[in-house]
């Protein structure tokens, strides 16, 4: 499935794509629409939680016959251990192989083939260390199940009844499954959505860790920017598991076995660990019965604990230096405390501040007056679960060195920590943001998505309103607070790529 290239924080679903405009263009009254477009939605969305503990969130609006449908679930790669890593990205590429009664044209016959499947992986290091009596074994279960499996079963179903978007991500907190479908089809949605939860197939599941594994040479190994930023979080973090890539290491991949993933999904796909949400045209009285009818069908469990690691303090700047032809690429990352850290709204402002426009001064000076890069940009992650980083990166201009970008990058950083905050640059991405929003509030599937992460991380999925609000109220104050706080050399990571040095 697609994934995202940094999952941004919870907020930034909605208010990070848009860049801010070099002109006024935002209305004055534009905050006010957004304040009253997102109080309308504390009063409208309906919430409960099934006997199962299973948390719905529903909410009706448009005239389309409609509706986005997201299935949440706490889980990532900061569930993940070295051993295992990558295993949740894996379950999910399986929740689209199907059901016993879809994906299979005998799922009897399948059954026990898998299960011979499992027998020779767990005597062979995950079919790592084949015999060739094992390896002949191993390609005739496979011919013979290539035979029972239809591969685009799952996806068949949903195309049939006129599905749009259907996908999934997995991130470092959260894995989420997510469509958009006519209003005919929604107990078939509730039905296939609660099946590949309730009754999920390991099917093709050999193969499909070889795509993974295909996956992780595209865009890591031979990626430069993908193995720069696998570095940089191995390097900025020590302990924690944001340290480790969602899509796995290679060594761990090539390991995983079905029997592990199902086990994995034992534990963390259980109702306590959800959330369903859905957006659009619903009837939240009559279909919550729907909704019940098959959600309600899943056995309750305890919610698994999540990781207690915390991050040890940094206390100097870290370097790491990837040698490689590709053109030289600059990165720099600064730890960040997470929200709800009251912070956490003002940081997102200074940075739009600081390079979220043309006439911000990353902007102005870097790209335009001194030509130094190609462009500039930021972002924060990993995840948002836990205290986090923003990273800048820029794309360093021939003849230009990654140390000269370097040394006017903190120029502008010392400058702007220094000085006087502008007032209007900070008017100017508040109202931005306030219009962005407005333009992303009108996508059924980002409030789907929204809703469901918000409750999961925060159990609060009205947190977009305590945020925004904790925005608007950012002052000049709080803007040069925050930059002379956590513009600190001693908590950042700087990853570089340099031409290989030839001999």
């Amino acid at each position: 499935m697609k994934k995202l290239k940094h999952l941004l924080p919870i907020l930034c679903l909605l208010l990070c794509s848009a860049l801010v405009s070099h002109t006024t263009t935002a209305k004055a009254d534009g905050i006010e629409k957004a304040r009253e477009a997102i109080a309308g939605l504390s009063k409208n969305v309906r919430f409960y939680t099934l006997d199962n503990g299973l948390r719905i969130i529903l909410y009706r609006r448009g005239s389309a016959p409609v509706f986005s449908g997201a299935v949440a679930v706490l889980v990532g790669g900061v569930d993940e251990v070295p051993g295992n890593t990558g295993i949740s990205h894996m379950l999910e590429h399986m929740a689209f192989k199907g059901t016993p009664e879809v994906g299979s044209k005998d799922y009897q016959r399948e059954k026990s083939l898998l299960a011979e499947l499992e027998e020779i992986a767990r005597a062979t290091n995950g079919a790592r260390e084949l015999s060739e009596s094992q390896s002949r074994r191993w390609q005739a279960l496979h011919s013979e199940l290539e035979a029972l499996w239809i591969s685009d079963g799952f996806t068949r179903e949903y195309d049939k009844r006129g599905s749009v978007g259907l996908n999934a991500t997995t991130g470092k907190d959260l894995t989420r499954y997510f469509v958009s479908m006519p209003k005919t089809a929604f107990e078939f949605w509730c039905w296939m959505e609660s099946e590949r939860i309730l009754r999920p197939v390991m099917r093709q599941f050999y193969q499909e860790r070889d795509v993974v594994l295909e996956e992780r040479r595209m865009r890591y190994e031979d990626s430069p920017s993908g193995r720069l930023y696998e570095l940089l979080l191995g390097t900025a973090y020590l302990s924690h598991p944001y340290r480790n890539p969602v899509i796995g290491y290679q060594s761990d991949l090539s390991g995983l076995t079905a029997t592990m993933t199902e086990q994995f999904h034992k534990k963390y796909y259980v109702p306590s660990n959800m959330v369903v949400s859905i957006v659009g045209d619903i009837d939240p009285e009559k279909d919550f019965e729907i909704i019940n009818k098959y959600f309600g069908r899943l056995p309750a469990g305890p919610a698994p604990e999540r990781p207690l690691i915390e991050e040890e303090k940094q206390r100097g700047e870290r370097t790491v230096l990837l040698q490689d032809r590709s053109a030289p690429r600059l990165m720099i990352a600064y730890k960040k405390p997470n929200y709800p850290h009251p912070d956490d709204p003002a940081i997102y402002l200074m940075l739009e501040m600081l390079v979220g426009s043309p006439i911000s001064p990353m902007y102005e000076e870097l790209v335009r007056r001194r030509q130094l890069v190609l462009g500039i940009s930021h972002w924060e992650g990993p995840g948002f679960a836990y205290p986090n980083l923003f990273t800048f990166q820029a794309a360093t201009r021939k003849p230009h060195s990654n140390r000269e970008v370097l040394e006017a990058f903190d120029e502008i950083i010392e400058a702007f920590k220094n000085g006087s905050v502008d007032e209007d640059l900070l008017e100017m991405a508040k109202r931005q943001m306030a219009v962005s929003y407005l333009g992303r509030l009108s996508s059924n599937m980002s409030l789907a998505l929204e809703f469901a992460s918000a409750e999961l991380v925060y159990n609060d999925w009205i947190v977009m309103l305590k945020w925004f609000e904790e925005a608007m109220a950012v002052t000049p104050d709080d803007i040069g607070r925050v930059a002379r706080h956590y513009l600190n050399p001693a908590t950042r990571t700087i990853g570089m790529i340099e031409s290989e040095v030839l001999h």
